[in-house]
């Protein structure tokens, strides 16, 4: 009989989305993988052979919570794998995670604030409820990395290196670029409500760097914006790995796929209710005082951004990047458990 897995991962952006598509499209070659998302982006990608159950956009906390009962506790899997949120995004795993003692059940532990930690007692709920705890290559800082039941992966991604196309088949027929032009993108995969900031950006980018070819990636046009400026395309980390520059948020994804692919990231940690992005802002050039006015903090990125054009090498890359994939090394860690 074919396994199943289910994978939760609720958070209304790409991140959760993207990281569980990472780990599911590896794991569907093998059995049935299936997502329980929230993402508003979720029916513009591919879905990689895992099923979705999504969670309508517009559902409050106590629907979001019934839609998430129901399935954890009318359809059948395996394994129960639970992106970040230990109880759930809003507590709903809490009175259900007890029940299902008879189910392995994993936790990918991503960085998260230690006051909700705290506040939720949220170590001894993950001492209690899972079989084990897995790191997706975001060190050893984390509140519950001393447990015995942790284990360690690189970042989790969601191409393998030789999946990528080549430098220039994505400049010239995604990004719309010349081979030898120094590229700017700006990756805006954050929450809608900063899009409009990092269109105001693009355009300013634009302006100041004209022998420069500047996109921005995004799942919509800003506003902002011209058409001829905007790249949607999904995977994001095929655009990422053909800039000089990236300029964007400090989430799991745009942190570590510029990481992976060796381009260097100009990062704005944004506030966020859980994640710490000013923490993993520290891996990339990081613009601080994100507090300072706007035009403060476009000096400090127009210095950091004209210093990495004037480093980078010739427009024309010969090799491709070559990286570690810690979702395949998830898969196998997840397949151990009996």
């Amino acid at each position: 009989m074919t396994e199943n897995w289910l994978i939760y991962a609720l958070g209304g952006g790409w991140g959760h989305l993207t990281r569980a598509l990472s780990l599911g499209r590896i794991a569907a070659t093998q059995r049935k993988v299936k997502i329980i998302t929230n993402s508003p982006y979720c029916n513009s990608v591919n879905h990689d052979g895992c099923l979705v159950y999504l969670i309508p956009e517009k559902a409050n906390f106590s629907e979001t919570c019934l839609y998430v009962r129901e399935i954890l506790c009318n359809h059948q899997y395996d394994c129960l794998i639970i992106d970040t949120f230990p109880r759930g995004l809003g507590g709903e795993l809490a009175d259900i995670l007890p029940n299902l003692d008879h189910i392995p059940r994993i936790l990918i532990h991503r960085d998260i604030k230690s006051r909700y930690v705290a506040a939720k007692k949220l170590r001894s709920f993950v001492v209690e409820n899972f079989d084990k705890v897995i790191v997706p290559g975001e060190g050893s800082d984390l509140p519950f990395c001393d447990l015995p039941k942790i284990e360690h992966t690189a970042p989790w991604l969601i191409r393998n290196c030789w999946e990528l196309l080549d430098r220039d088949t994505t400049r010239s027929r995604i990004l719309k670029v010349s081979q030898t032009v120094k590229t700017i993108l700006v990756c805006a995969s954050g929450k809608t409500s900063e899009l409009s900031l990092f269109g105001q950006l693009t355009l300013w980018l634009q302006q100041n760097f004209p022998n420069c070819a500047v996109r921005i990636l995004a799942a919509t046009c800003p506003e902002e914006c011209p058409q001829e400026l905007w790249v949607s395309h999904h995977p994001g980390i095929e655009c990422l790995a053909a800039a000089d520059v990236v300029i964007g948020g400090a989430g799991y994804n745009t942190v570590y796929e510029c990481a992976a692919v060796g381009v260097p990231l100009v990062a704005l940690p944004l506030e966020r209710l859980y994640d710490r992005q000013e923490t993993r802002a520290y891996k990339a050039y990081w613009v601080e005082n994100q507090d300072a006015r706007f035009d403060k903090q476009l000096l400090s990125i127009y210095g950091i951004v004209k210093r990495l054009l004037e480093q980078a090498k010739s427009a024309t890359r010969v090799h491709m990047p070559f990286y570690i994939n810690g979702a395949v090394q998830a898969v196998h860690q997840i397949e151990q458990i009996k």
